[in-house]
């Protein structure tokens, strides 16, 4: 039987955590995907009650739910932590505190999972549903991206949900030899080492219903103008985070794949900051992406102006 783990990390998540956790136990994949799973949670200094209802859980099913309490470091170092610490298994999953799995979410991911390479990194990712805070739908969606996936998009946009995210052993190891000082956030990491080393497969069947209350906003559809609105707001807020991310990704992947042509894509990208001439070629050559046409017109100027 093929084994799981899947990695919550929690902060004051008392008002929706019991209802995750009973969704989590009730996954299917035992039965039809033959794979049993542990939950490992790692809980960021809550003070809301969230320690109580793992202790709780934690009793009710010993061996099933383990948790415990760590400093507050914030999310991405939080689920970065769980990974390193994690058991030994075949496959691993990231789940936050406020959503709910729809039954067949890990059956099916690891039965895509099962189909790719064993080799390498691989990493099976889906579309949420947007759901209230009770749990009913919501009229928006969220949009699956147009365009493939790949590293020419990964340098520059993420489009894996961390909380949807299941991959294998292989990516983990790559990711816990050495994490990260710097990443814009835990699952665009995800997205660049899968696209980058192995495969990805983003499933546009949504099998987790994604929560959307005053903490937790996913982007969906919007007026026009509030859309390029938030599309400015996003591209400011990211101001040198791609630059330092991928400097990121280079000093650690750089010495041990310095023959990857991702790598040596992204080298090239962090150089032509120096120069408007070299900007311009690598705009017209590389081949880079954002997935909607608005987003890359946007990320164009940013590029020719040396803002990234």
């Amino acid at each position: 039987m093929k084994t799981l783990q899947i990695l919550m990390s929690t902060y004051n998540g008392a008002e929706y955590i019991r209802e995750q956790l009973d969704s989590l136990l009730e996954q299917d994949c035992e039965k039809y995907a033959k794979a049993s799973f542990q939950i490992q949670i790692r809980d960021d200094g809550s003070v809301d009650g969230t320690q109580d209802i793992l202790e709780e859980y934690a009793v009710r099913y010993p061996g099933k739910l383990h948790w415990y309490q760590g400093e507050n470091v914030g999310v991405i170092r939080s689920f970065f932590e769980l990974l390193s610490r994690a058991d030994e298994a075949d496959y691993y999953a990231f789940s936050d505190q406020d959503d709910y799995w729809m039954p067949d979410k890990m059956t099916s991911a690891i039965e895509r999972l099962e189909t790719m390479t064993k080799e390498k990194p691989a990493l099976y990712c889906c579309r949420p549903k947007l759901v209230d805070q009770k749990l009913q739908p919501l009229t928006s969606e969220i949009e699956r991206p147009p365009m493939r996936p790949g590293f020419c998009n990964a340098m520059i946009e993420n489009i894996v949900t961390g909380c949807t995210a299941v991959f294998n052993r292989v990516m983990r190891d790559m990711i816990a030899r050495e994490l990260p000082q710097f990443t814009v956030m835990h699952d665009w990491w995800l997205y660049l080492t899968a696209v980058c080393f192995g495969e990805i497969y983003y499933d546009e069947t949504p099998h987790i219903c994604y929560r959307q209350h005053q903490g937790n906003v996913l982007g969906t559809k919007t007026k026009r103008m509030d859309e390029w609105k938030m599309r400015l707001k996003r591209f400011r807020g990211n101001r040198g985070n791609i630059s330092h991310q991928l400097e990121e990704f280079v000093r650690i992947f750089g010495q041990t794949e310095p023959d990857n042509e991702n790598i040596k894509l992204a080298v090239k990208f962090l150089e032509v900051r120096k120069s408007f001439v070299a900007r311009s070629r690598f705009l017209k050559e590389s081949g880079i992406y954002r997935q909607r046409p608005e987003d890359d017109r946007i990320f164009h100027i940013i590029l020719l102006l040396g803002n990234y």
